[in-house]
């Protein structure tokens, strides 16, 4: 395998990510946002940069290396509104740039960071929520150390605000005022962290609320609509409402996306009157998943785009006839793991949007209706000096005869009637699937694998997106059994089509994947290495320590009521079972899944005699993103699956 053109790790983690897309208001020019990965002693960056609708070279619009993001056009096209951290880094405040030329212009300065700014339709008003900062009196307490915490006594929440803007944005270089609209005690945020809209005759808003900023909260949250003068109307409260509703151009609508019918039946489209009322699911039963949704400007229809099995589409949804079809011709792939991922011009003739390849990362595109889409970026061409594996879709029956999908990445230079050693990569989540586009980072091992001779199972077992609500929900109340029956048949389909080899078997994943690991280890001695991030191993104590108790209440029930369930699929239960050397990886400050569910795994696994090696990364929350760490993570990762194969230098 010399000849093979190696994907080196520093590279891969140095990949420039597309974040988010806007398209102007006239469909001539987008706006969108690339982050760039950390180096040594310095903090992520991420830059805001203009093209034309046409195609042509991308410009730069902001040029500080700090975090500028989150742009906004003007309703009229002249201006953007976007948030930056310059004057403080970590602390993201409200600029406004014009098009014209000339610096950005600062129109705020709030204690705590500013999490999102949108235009009101007249282009008079700005609003924007902002975090809590802290308090005088809390600052120093901290410098004398008179610092005692109590838990959930001060969270700090997000507070929608609203900017009167000036005519003269410049004049005396005097910040104007803003106004609070939400209530002390509520936070404004949603799962994606945009949390409201404004409503089309810049009257009022609508918003995602909860009493806090926690997951438990933003899991179930509030739909709410405010007047300009802060009264509040909450419309009901609606599990796994994942993003900002969005107005109908009349203004009697809302749309937004959560649970068909209750938690895990995520990514449902859903109206409801703004006045009040009833919701409806608008596509019950839909064998997909949205993610984003954007009304057009006839008022009955939508665009949206919806994960369907391994693949992302953009769909026209019609509300009345209940319908979806394609909006155009699409190339095979997903939006990858960008932000924001669709936009759509005012008058809905040309949408912009990021499209991933299973060779290529996130590009900006952009389509006419019912024409061909157009690449207007190339934002890592250092794709093409590396060789990867074909990626393929794949299908298999599961145990009680239900039809399985998945990727398999097959190695480079794959020879067919060849075995190869095959890694079962498991999924986060388990609301998450594996989509089309290249497996190269920290968390996606993939590609880095098939460079070194082995094939990768990615299977989308029960519980995955992209399947539809009933899919969501086959794992309620057994969560690790189906969904591993679909794992190991999956596993066993690829031995018979003679791809794997059944004595170089490894799996691995990350967080929901990292519980399934540790089911697998539990429940099998048929893999030779394991390598578990973020996994729960005991569900009775991560109900007790992580912060979504409520989200897998969903899943398992309450703990209280129902302590025998939580031990049942608790893989720590069956830890004497266990023959398979494991590496254990964590953020050191993660509080969705906390590191002491890797330390019962550890010392289980040592009290049997299993080999088995924990690492924590100092900082890190439940994803991993200091450079140093993401190189460290994927040498150990490579390097444990090489050595228990044997296939070591």
């Amino acid at each position: 395998m010399t000849d093979i053109r190696m994907l080196p790790f520093d590279v891969a983690v140095a990949a420039t990510v597309l974040a988010d897309i806007q398209i102007s208001p006239d469909g001539s020019q987008v706006a969108y946002v690339t982050t760039a990965a950390s180096v040594e002693g310095e903090a992520p960056t991420s830059a805001i940069w203009l093209v034309s609708a046409e195609g042509g070279a991308s410009r730069r619009l902001t040029t500080s290396e700090v975090v500028d993001g989150a742009p906004r056009w003007s309703p009229d096209g002249s201006a953007i509104a976007f948030l930056s951290d310059r004057l403080k880094r970590g602390v993201t405040q409200v600029y406004v740039i014009t098009l014209s030329g000339g610096e950005a212009i600062r129109l705020t300065e709030h204690p705590g960071p500013v999490t999102s700014v949108e235009w009101s339709p007249d282009g008079r008003m700005l609003a924007f929520t902002a975090m809590d900062g802290e308090s005088p009196d809390a600052k120093r307490r901290q410098e004398e150390r008179d610092d005692e915490h109590v838990v959930d006594a001060d969270l700090k929440r997000a507070s929608l605000w609203v900017i009167d803007l000036p005519e003269d944005l410049r004049a005396a270089g005097v910040l104007p005022e803003s106004r609070r609209i939400s209530p002390e005690g509520l936070h404004v945020g949603s799962l994606a962290g945009r949390g409201f809209s404004w409503a089309p005759d810049s009257q009022g808003l609508a918003a995602v609320v909860a009493p806090g900023p926690k997951a438990d909260h933003l899991f179930a949250p509030d739909l709410a609509t405010f007047e300009m003068d802060g009264t509040m109307h909450r419309l009901g409260n609606f599990e796994g409402l994942g993003d900002a509703p969005s107005f109908s151009p009349d203004g009697s609508t809302l749309a937004f996306i959560g649970c068909e019918h209750r938690m895990p039946s995520l990514f449902s489209l859903r109206i409801i009157p703004v006045g009040g009322g009833e919701s409806r699911v608008v596509l019950p039963d839909y064998k997909g998943s949205f993610t984003s949704v954007s009304w057009l400007p006839e008022g009955d229809r939508l665009l949206a785009m919806i994960e369907e099995g391994q693949q992302h589409a953009i769909r026209f949804v019609d509300v009345e006839a209940r319908s979806a079809e394609a909006a155009f011709a699409l190339p095979a792939g997903s939006a990858g793991r960008s932000g924001h991922p669709l936009s759509v011009s005012r008058d809905g003739s040309r949408v912009a949007f990021a499209r991933a390849g299973n060779d290529t990362l996130a590009d900006l595109y952009v389509a006419d209706i019912g024409g061909t889409p157009r690449k207007l970026t190339d934002l890592n061409p250092w794709v093409r000096d590396y060789d990867f594996g074909e990626m393929r879709e794949v299908t298999w029956t599961s145990t009680d005869g239900m039809e399985i999908e998945g990727l398999l990445i097959l190695p480079v230079g794959y020879q067919e009637g060849q075995r190869y050693p095959l890694l079962l990569h498991i999924h986060g989540g388990p609301c998450g699937a594996w989509t089309t586009q290249l497996y190269t980072n920290w968390h996606d091992w993939g590609q880095f694998l098939a460079q070194r001779g082995y094939a990768v199972l990615m299977p989308n077992p029960r519980g995955s997106s992209g399947q539809g609500s009933e899919f969501l929900c086959a794992i309620v109340g057994c969560y690790g059994e189906p969904d591993w029956d679909d794992l190991i048949t999956g596993v066993d389909a690829m031995i018979e089509r003679g791809i794997a080899d059944p004595e170089q078997l490894v799996v691995g994943g990350w967080s929901g994947g990292g519980f399934l690991t540790n089911w697998t280890i539990t429940h099998s001695n048929r893999f030779k290495a394991a390598v578990s991030g973020a996994g729960i191993s005991n569900w009775v104590s991560f109900q007790g320590t992580a912060d979504v108790r409520g989200v897998f209440d969903a899943y398992l029930g309450s703990v209280v009521d129902d302590v025998e369930t939580h031990w049942r699929l608790s893989p720590i239960r069956l830890i004497g079972n266990a023959t398979t050397p494991t590496l254990i990886l964590y953020g050191g400050a993660d509080a969705r899944v906390p590191p002491t569910q890797g330390y019962e795994l550890y010392e289980g696994l040592k009290a049997v005699g299993v080999e088995t090696q924990l690492v924590t990364y100092p900082r890190e929350p439940h994803t991993i993103g200091e450079r140093k760490h993401q190189l460290d993570l994927l040498g150990r990762v490579v390097e444990w699956y090489d050595r228990h194969l044997g296939r070591g230098e």
